[in-house]
């Protein structure tokens, strides 16, 4: 029998095809399935030969004479949100890659090799004829100069010091993120089943864009710069921009920061401290020696670009801004809070002190209403959880002021 492994967090769900194990190679681990969501209360047993057998038995032993059905089986609506409910949860969790993967763009401007973007793919249907599509435009990257994270070698460096203090925390950050946002948002399979395959299919999407990204980008890492950084883990074997770890943790912040509180306001004072631990995740990676404070901000403001981007084709369309990372202005250390608000979102603009802004909005882009009833319909079971979860509790007290 099988048994529930919440503390496989978001990698397993039935295992996802044998990719398990791919965070570890490209941000944060457990990827590889929905771990522990899809074990039921009262799981079915495996397909070995001794249940084969004792199936093919039984079968002969009470199916008596074949007797021809009378009456067809309406078939079930095609492409119909409402069969998820039918679908593994391995199933569900592929059809929402393709879905989340397909409709996002990559391209880098042979006029500017130093910047690469990411789109979303606006699907118009026809009522006779093929669906006609373009794109539009998500957030522009574009990388630091070598001067840059030159400039930003000797914070690294300094980071070094606080490893022997966030060894173990550096360690378990390269697991399931949900073992830590857990700790902040109690994520467990039995009360929020529908909220972690939500996070699980945003984690896999966010993980994808990020990859292709850093392939574009191409950043060395700190350890290429200098032979005294030495990292206290195995370095990926990757581009270093933008962070993996802050890409996923900040999109992971957000996507569950608005499912909070679109369930329950009461939950909007839990975001800032969703916001601080992917804040601490990404910094970490810097004190283990693997990236550059700007890998940090280029994944935090990709992360939380494709966190409400995320959102949005949940919650059925609407608009979604447009914005740019620029490197090359980006100087210090990584100070998050200059990117979000916890209380009204994404700032619009994020600047060094004394520079030039390093990320900005530039537009927006409107997404057609109802364009994923896949992603609505988890969206809309998830929210439930989070509606649900404070119904038989009192009141928070009033806080006395000092």
């Amino acid at each position: 029998m099988g048994t529930l492994r919440p503390e496989g967090g978001i990698g397993g769900i039935g295992g996802i095809g044998g990719i398990g194990g791919i965070g570890g190679i490209g941000g944060i681990g457990g990827i590889g399935g929905i771990g522990g969501i899809a074990a039921e209360q009262l799981p079915l047993a495996g397909n070995d030969p001794l249940n084969a057998s004792a199936l093919i038995s039984a079968r002969d032993g009470i199916v008596g004479k074949w007797q021809q059905p009378t009456t067809a089986v309406a078939p079930y609506s095609t492409d119909d949100p409402k069969n998820f409910r039918l679908w593994a949860p391995d199933v569900r969790a592929n059809v929402l890659e393709f879905e989340l993967l397909t409709r996002v763009g990559f391209h880098q401007p042979q006029a500017d090799v130093d910047v690469c973007s990411a789109f979303h793919l606006e699907i118009t249907p026809a009522q006779d004829a093929l669906p006609t599509a373009a794109y539009k435009p998500l957030i522009e990257m574009k990388r630091p100069t070598s001067q840059v994270f030159l400039e930003q070698l000797g914070i690294v460096a300094n980071y070094a010091d606080l490893r022997a203090d966030r060894a173990s925390e550096i360690l378990a950050q390269i697991g399931p993120m949900t073992t830590l946002f857990g700790a902040v948002s109690f994520l467990r399979p039995e009360r929020t089943r529908a909220t972690l395959e939500l996070l699980h299919a945003a984690h896999r999407f966010t993980f994808f864009v990020e990859q292709r990204l850093k392939h574009g980008l191409a950043c060395r890492r700190p350890q290429e710069y200098s032979p005294q950084i030495q990292p206290m883990i195995i370095t990926p074997g990757h581009g270093s921009l933008p962070s993996g770890h802050a890409t996923e943790a900040f999109a992971f912040a957000y996507v569950l920061s608005s499912l909070m509180k679109d369930g329950n306001s009461f939950y909007s004072q839990w975001s800032d401290q969703l916001f601080r631990l992917a804040a601490r995740m990404a910094i970490n990676r810097t004190v283990a020696g693997v990236h550059f404070p700007v890998d940090s901000a280029a994944g935090a403001a990709l992360g939380l670009t494709l966190g409400e981007y995320f959102v949005t084709r949940c919650k059925g369309g609407g608009d979604v801004a447009f914005r740019r990372f620029d490197g090359s202005r980006f100087k210090g250390d990584f100070k998050w809070r200059d990117m979000v608000d916890v209380v009204h979102g994404i700032k619009d603009e994020a600047a060094s002190e004394g520079g030039q802004p390093y990320f900005n909005r530039l537009g927006a882009s409107t997404l057609n209403e109802h364009q994923s009833p896949l992603l609505t319909w988890l969206w809309s079971n998830a929210r439930v959880e989070w509606q649900t979860s404070r119904t038989h509790r009192r009141a928070a007290p009033p806080r006395q002021e000092a």
